[in-house]
């Protein structure tokens, strides 16, 4: 819990429990989150025994632990809905139980992760298709690069934010804008590669920052 909270740049000390109530029947899907979150019984020893046999199944818990920690200044619905929660299961694998993101889910694998990108850039780049892990590529990319201390800065920016727009177009320019500055680069040129729908004037006022020019979509240009 305290390397939730540090990723997503608040005291440890929550305002509310995060707590997890597991039981035979619930609302929707495998897990939900909310307050409490919820899981089916056959889940429950996930919480206590995360790491086992080199296999982990910690994956789900803190995939609602993240939805929590979603804000809708930053989050893009549909397209990030089920996929930004994804940063705090990668996050806490490679913080705290010491898992490479590899590792972490099947769907992390280099292989399946280069396959999404291709498929995504091959199908023309379209926002329709920029979800769940998908989406997540793009977040990763940011991570690897940059570092996890980018994101936690980010996060903390929005914190004090005001005035943040409502639609997603202005929310991803703003976000892009945001990334940006925290890491002293022009990204416009990484969003606009995946599809973003970035506007010239955004562009414009990052352009005194160094382009980050050989980002990992420059390859499929």
């Amino acid at each position: 819990m305290r390397s939730v909270a540090d990723l997503a740049a608040k005291p440890a000390l929550f305002p509310r429990k995060e707590r997890f109530v597991a039981d035979v029947q619930i609302l929707a899907g495998f897990m939900h989150s909310g307050y409490p979150i919820m899981m089916h019984t056959v889940s429950a020893p996930d919480l206590v025994n995360p790491y086992v046999s080199g296999k982990s199944d910690f994956w789900g818990p803190v995939h609602e632990l993240g939805h929590n920690q979603q804000h809708s200044d930053w989050e893009f619905p549909p397209y990030t809905t089920e996929c930004t929660c994804n940063l705090w299961s990668v996050y806490v694998h490679e913080v705290v139980l010491g898992v490479k993101k590899a590792d972490a889910h099947g769907q992390m694998t280099p292989q399946r992760r280069q396959n999404r990108i291709k498929k995504y850039i091959e199908g023309g780049r379209n926002l329709k298709d920029w979800t769940v892990w998908t989406a997540l590529e793009t977040y990763m990319q940011l991570q690897e690069e940059f570092g996890w201390d980018a994101f936690k800065k980010v996060f903390a920016a929005y914190h004090d934010m005001t005035g943040v727009p409502q639609d997603n177009k202005g929310k991803m320019n703003l976000y892009a804008e945001t990334f940006s500055k925290v890491v002293n680069r022009n990204l416009t040129p990484f969003f606009k590669a995946w599809g973003w729908p970035i506007q010239p004037s955004t562009e414009e006022q990052l352009c005194s920052l160094p382009e980050w020019r050989d980002h990992p979509l420059v390859q499929y240009d």
